[in-house]
């Protein structure tokens, strides 16, 4: 029976890095944008500065999906001896709002989900 748990919590882990990679590659595209932002500046175009300020702006979500998806990790990888059910549930709705932002290359927060309900039988 513990193999089977360390299974569920296994994919759940390996749903919440893709999740936590895609966050990262997001904001590295949106960095590399505003890096087109300043270049604009720097030859005295205005609309740099809307680059800018959309990059900031689109920052926020990837940041988000990054902290949900680091709570889903600690959460199947630290908290094991807590209870299976509460886990479960809490990974399937942090996975959903994940998924419901357009996060983790959707392969990350369907495994999330895949997990929770795992956890949970």
């Amino acid at each position: 029976m513990a193999s089977n748990a360390r299974v569920r919590y296994l994919i759940t882990t390996f749903g919440s890095i893709i999740t936590i990679l895609s966050g990262i590659i997001v904001l590295l595209v949106l960095f590399i944008s505003g890096v087109a932002g300043a270049a604009q500046l720097v030859f005295f175009h205005p609309g740099g500065l809307i680059i800018i300020g959309g990059a900031i702006v689109l920052a926020i979500v990837p940041i988000i999906w990054i902290i949900l998806a680091y709570i889903i990790y600690s959460m199947a990888h630290e908290n094991r001896r807590t209870d299976k059910v509460v886990n479960g549930i809490v990974i399937i709705i942090l996975g959903f709002i994940i998924l419901m932002m357009g996060g983790g290359f959707v392969i990350g927060p369907v495994l999330d989900i895949i997990g929770g309900f795992l956890l949970i039988l």
